[in-house]
């Protein structure tokens, strides 16, 4: 296989694995509360959430408290917004993912995931 092919296979397989970048929240019934975060990877924050929570390391210390009382059943992680950042520079998408934030916290009276 020469390069060119090669780089376009390459090329194929990253366009395919593209990441949506947004907000998600992560709620807590028990204790009523939300957090609002800001992903560049929607698809795996969940997971990065859960892993530092189940290992105390979350350094949202409310969140890391209603985890340890109430456990992982009484959470939900949920997108509020999948933002569209596919032209955007990477201070322009740091800058639209903190204004979108923003909006939500007020909107939904939410916390930050990390304050």
């Amino acid at each position: 296989m020469d390069k060119q092919r090669r780089r376009d296979i390459a090329q194929t397989w990253k366009e395919g694995r593209k990441s949506r970048a947004g907000i998600f929240r992560v709620s807590c019934g028990p204790v009523g509360k939300a957090w609002l975060g800001v992903s560049r990877n929607l698809d795996a924050q969940q997971n990065s959430v859960w892993f530092s929570l189940r290992h105390g390391g979350s350094p949202n210390r409310e969140m890391q408290a209603a985890w340890k009382a109430h456990g992982e059943d009484a959470f939900v992680f949920d997108e509020v917004e999948v933002v569209d950042v596919e032209e955007l520079s990477t201070y322009l998408v740091n800058q639209r993912l903190q204004e979108r934030l923003k909006h939500w916290c007020a909107e939904l009276g939410a916390g930050r995931v990390v304050a």
